[in-house]
Order: C-alpha cells, then sequence, then structure tokens
C-alpha cells in the first residue's frame, strides 16, 4: 500500500518568469518520470548531464541522485510522474523486471513527434482524472501510465549526453565518486584525476552538474546511507564505513544536517518502527 491512492502522484508546474533551479541535489523513495512540454532544461541524472528539450521524457529510477537546473532560456512547462513498483508489480512482470530496469535507467529519450503529442494526450488525461476521480479513475490513469511507458519503450531513442567542454571530463569524476563513494576522496584528487588546477576545476563541476563537488560527493553517500538504513538492519558504525564517513558520529552529525533527521529516526520512519 502507497501513499498514492490513484498508484501515482502527478502535477504539472509552469515557470514564466524566474529560472528554477533545484536548491540541492537530491533523491526519492519513488521512480520519476519528467516530460518537458516547453522551455529547456539541464538535467544531471547520477554521473550524467542531458539538455532536456520540449517532447523528451527523462526516466529517474528511485534513490537515484539528480538535479535539474536552467541553462538559459527562461520559462517552462513541465509534467512530473512519481510512482512505486509496487503499484505496477503486475505490469512490470508483462515486461520482465530486466525491461522495466533498463527502462528507469535510459535517462533521457526523444520521441518521434506524433508519440510526443500521444503522450502529452495522456498526460492531460491522467491529470484531468486525478482533478475529477470518478469509480473508474484509477483503472484510466493505470492504463494511460503504462501506454507512457510503453511508447518510451517502443519508440524512445536514448538522448547523447551534453557536450559542453570540459563535460567528459567532469562527469569522468562524478562517475568515480559515484562508484567509489567510500573511498576517501578529496578535491586534491578529484582535480588531478580531471588533470585541471583545483579552482578551476571546482568551477567546471558547478558550472556543469550545477553544485560543488563536496556537495555531490556528500550527497552520493548519504543516498547510499539512506538506502542501507531503509533496507538492512546493520549498525551505524558500519553504515558509516561503508558509506565513507569518518565515524558513526560524523555520519550521525552529517545526515542530521543535510536531512534533518537523526539516522536512528529515518530507520524506524522508513521501516514502520515504533
Amino acid at each position: 500500500m502507497t501513499e498514492y491512492p490513484y498508484g501515482l502522484e502527478l502535477w504539472r508546474n509552469s515557470e514564466s518568469c524566474n529560472v528554477y533551479n533545484m536548491s540541492t541535489m537530491h533523491s526519492h523513495s519513488s521512480h520519476e518520470v519528467y516530460f518537458l512540454i516547453t522551455g529547456q532544461r539541464r538535467y544531471f541524472i547520477g554521473h550524467t548531464i542531458y539538455d532536456v528539450a520540449p517532447g523528451n521524457l527523462v526516466f529517474i529510477p528511485k534513490t537515484q541522485l539528480h538535479r535539474t537546473t536552467t541553462p538559459g532560456e527562461k520559462g517552462y512547462d513541465r509534467y512530473v510522474i512519481n510512482f512505486y513498483d509496487e503499484d505496477y508489480c503486475q505490469f512490470i512482470e508483462l515486461l520482465s523486471r530486466p525491461v522495466f530496469i533498463e527502462l528507469m535507467n535510459r535517462g533521457c529519450l526523444q520521441l518521434p513527434s506524433d508519440m510526443v503529442h500521444q503522450v502529452y494526450r495522456d498526460l492531460e488525461q491522467i491529470e484531468q482524472e486525478l482533478r475529477e476521480p470518478s469509480v473508474y479513475s484509477k483503472a484510466i490513469v493505470s492504463h494511460l501510465f503504462q501506454d507512457v511507458l510503453l511508447i518510451a519503450l517502443r519508440y524512445g531513442s536514448k538522448k547523447m549526453c551534453y557536450q559542453g567542454e570540459n563535460t567528459e571530463t567532469i562527469q569522468g569524476v562524478a562517475r568515480y565518486i559515484s562508484e567509489h563513494y567510500a573511498s576517501w576522496i578529496t578535491l586534491d584528487e578529484a582535480a588531478h584525476m580531471a588533470h585541471m588546477e583545483k579552482t578551476y576545476f571546482s568551477k567546471q563541476f558547478k558550472k556543469l552538474t550545477g553544485f560543488g563537488f563536496l556537495e555531490y560527493l556528500t550527497q552520493t553517500r548519504l543516498c547510499e546511507a539512506e538506502r542501507l538504513l531503509r533496507e538492512t538492519r546493520i549498525s551505524m558504525g558500519a553504515i558509516a564505513e561503508l558509506c565513507g564517513f569518518s565515524s558513526s558520529n560524523y555520519f550521525g552529525d552529517v545526515f542530521y544536517r543535510w536531512k534533518n533527521i537523526a539516522p536512528t529516526q529515518y530507520r524506524k520512519l522508513h521501516r514502520g518502527e515504533q
């Protein structure tokens, strides 16, 4: 039983006057699907940067770190959907779980123009059903969302990552961090890896990803810590070590500062413990 009575949460967000940038990188316990209607966005997902254009679909698997920013043009219109595996388990099994996982890890997809219009119509209808629910709404919403996923699978082509100056190098460092977060990684080491002077590397990392080197490293570690707190019963000391924190006390301090909740309380909350 999830928090979404119709199997998903959908909202449409328009920003016409101000540039909106996520205040921090974050992740969800649910999957996310993002459809850009108008405007331009830059998405950093895990360790890959995409320039998202109107009609693109973005897939973000649960617990994946991501952040969106405005690369230049002001104003955009989008749909965002969040959903959980358990609400679509039968559909996922029909697809096969490996196919579903592959879809959720595709990043940004381009669609043929007629399929863009079909996805937009599906999402508009989902929005209407959620706004004016009836006894049939849950079935209709499920059908329409499955149609969006099938369109993405059948007609979506994976979009190339952003190809700006130093992008490949910065993405390479981000990828290294995402795979070696348990190790001791310093700014000096990251800059050396990128063959850049430290100050220049920091500016390039911030420019291309939208956040600082330390923020990305810390959030990557915290994301894995959240997963371990939800899914295991291992000790705080073990979690600290596995996630690259120097001690359990330091881990607790950092977790509380970033998440505004103690890790022990987070575990109780997400495991349904009293």
